[in-house]
């Protein structure tokens, strides 16, 4: 029968492997390209407007979070030759078995498929899994998350009510001490590769550290899982480039994209490079190296025009993809088991050369919906369904009948309030890729990290309702919902808006939300000529491909 000292151990005995391993730990470099303190942006679109977010006596409540996290580190994806080397970074099953304590998977039913097999990033064997450090990392991401969110004795300077004078909220807190942190109010999803879930199984377990005390006497004899993973189908829409596609067409505009003038001319620049680290990569390469396929425009059966890839360009000297180099060298370079050859200028450049590939493609707003429409419209239904269920227990609209102005009243309890909510959570939590980070940046249009998003790094997504004290009925102080407002933050750090300004001309720190959901639903397309065939060549993500004849009236 599980106890709560029980639980504490389970804790403390992940915290002493932790300090077991820092001397290792500190004589390695980090896994993956860091985020940098700079942050470019792009032009805005055509929906910029410009907003005010905040008059002079309202104040603030964050009333959701949405969270989506990178798993931890991972071994290579593409086989290596020293498999041996590779088992050994790995966590031992007990280790596995104490952070999955509390826990369910929730997958499709019987004969409704499951699993990453099928996906060439899910990698065989030793390859591509998480690692004893990656699931470390992500024990101490949930303990700093638990701090983030909770309004404790420890951080009182900052809370949902908190006003201050500038046009913008603080650090809001989540839970707080009439609402604090529980299993109930968190829900959590996960694409169904074994590094994610058992990344967000690490998470949670910094998260909750005295998780068993939150299972009811009752519940405890079978070791009841209280914390539901959700991985139905999740790999076909939480990633930008599931295998296969959510659309056939998408693969064919990635093709297009990655063969505009400014990227060929990138790629022919840096050819001899990809070269020279392949060939000097060769004796570290495992069987099936050069079958391994995965990456936005990077499809290995992908054609251009009914040719196929591996037929454009058949020599010994053909290098890996730039996904497969950046991701090997990485993971190399972290454990100091790079060939002498190669240097950290070899790592940098290859990294920063996918993050630019990948984004100047992703952030096409055609293909940016194609591939992460789906995702960001589950998040804004979660979004709008908070805020609707909260409408249940307000007046909805003010005296001239303004959408959007609720009424809340002061002889509605918090918690009564919160019971009518409690169906939806507090706190989403996804656990997916780097990939998946970039292709939220991109259709969301925030500003966009130059290089690669590292492991364990997060995007929180902030629901905040803005609301001003009214005092004209003396009977019943009431408070006049003025908006709700979306806020974004990679790693702790907002990003801004590239698509609607603020008030100073400047890209918003906050979005309205039905403008968010606006501008997410738009279409787009883009239109190409293909001369040789008299042919338009039309992508809309709504209406996926369309071909039109030239001479068509």
């Amino acid at each position: 029968m599980a106890t709560a000292h029980q639980s504490k151990q389970r804790y403390l005995w992940l915290l002493l492997i932790y300090f077991a391993l820092v001397d290792s730990l500190l004589s390695l470099h980090p896994c993956s390209a860091s985020i940098p303190t700079s942050l470019s942006s792009s032009s805005a679109s055509s929906l910029s407007a410009s907003i005010s977010p905040k008059t002079s006596k309202s104040k603030y409540r964050l009333r959701q979070v949405q969270l989506i996290h990178r798993h931890g580190d991972r071994t290579p994806i593409t086989p290596m030759k020293d498999e041996d080397y590779w088992y050994g970074t790995l966590p031992e099953k007990h280790v596995l078995d104490g952070i999955a304590r509390g826990t369910a998977l929730v997958r499709p039913d019987e004969g409704g498929g499951g699993g990453a097999g099928g996906h060439g990033a899910a990698g065989r064997g030793p390859f591509g899994q998480l690692t004893l450090m990656g699931l470390l990392q992500m024990v101490r991401l949930g303990e700093k998350l638990r701090e983030e969110l909770s309004h404790t004795t420890t951080n009182t300077e900052s809370s949902n009510d908190k006003t201050d004078k500038s046009s913008h909220p603080g650090n809001l807190k989540l839970f707080t001490p009439s609402k604090p942190l529980h299993p109930r109010r968190v829900s959590v999803m996960s694409t169904d590769f074994p590094r994610t879930i058992q990344s967000v199984q690490a998470l949670l377990t910094g998260l909750f550290p005295d998780i068993d005390d939150y299972v009811s006497s009752t519940d405890r004899e079978g070791d009841a899982p209280i914390i539901s993973i959700d991985v139905r189908n999740t790999n076909s829409y939480l990633i930008p480039d599931p295998q296969p596609r959510q659309s056939p067409h998408q693969l064919v505009l990635e093709q297009k994209l990655s063969n505009r003038p400014h990227l060929l001319e990138r790629e022919q620049q840096l050819k001899q490079v990809a070269r020279r680290i392949t060939k000097e990569l060769e004796d570290y390469l495992g069987h099936g190296a050069d079958g391994i396929s995965f990456g936005i425009g990077e499809e290995k059966n992908a054609t251009e025009d009914g040719k196929n890839l591996e037929e454009i360009e058949k020599t010994k000297t053909k290098p890996l993809a730039w996904a497969q180099l950046a991701e090997i060298l990485t993971c190399l370079h972290s454990r100091n088991r790079l060939p002498p050859s190669l240097t950290l200028e070899d790592v940098q450049t290859v990294s920063n050369h996918v993050a630019w590939r990948w984004f100047e493609n992703l952030r096409h707003p055609v293909l940016a919906k194609a591939s992460m429409w789906k995702f960001a419209d589950r998040i804004l239904d979660s979004m709008e369904r908070k805020v609707a269920v909260e409408c249940e227990r307000v007046e909805c609209g003010g005296d001239d009948g303004k959408v959007g102005e609720l009424i809340v009243r002061s002889n509605v309890g918090e918690e009564e309030l919160d019971m009518e909510c409690e169906e939806e959570p507090m706190l989403c939590i996804y656990s997916a890729h780097d990939s998946t980070l970039i292709g939220m940046l991109c259709i969301l249009q925030l500003e966009q990290p130059t290089q690669w998003p590292e492991y364990g790094s997060y995007l929180k997504i902030e629901l905040i309702r803005e609301e001003i004290d009214d005092h004209t009925d003396s009977a019943m102080a009431t408070q006049k919902v003025l908006n709700h407002w979306v806020r974004f933050s990679l790693n702790g750090e907002i990003l801004r808006s590239n698509w609607m300004k603020d008030e100073n001309g400047e890209n918003a720190i906050m979005v309205p939300l039905e403008k968010l959901k606006e501008m997410i639903h738009l279409e787009h397309e883009m239109e190409e000529e293909l001369e040789s065939r008299g042919l338009n060549l039309k992508f809309r993500w709504k209406k996926e491909l369309i071909l039109e004849n030239n001479h068509a009236k």
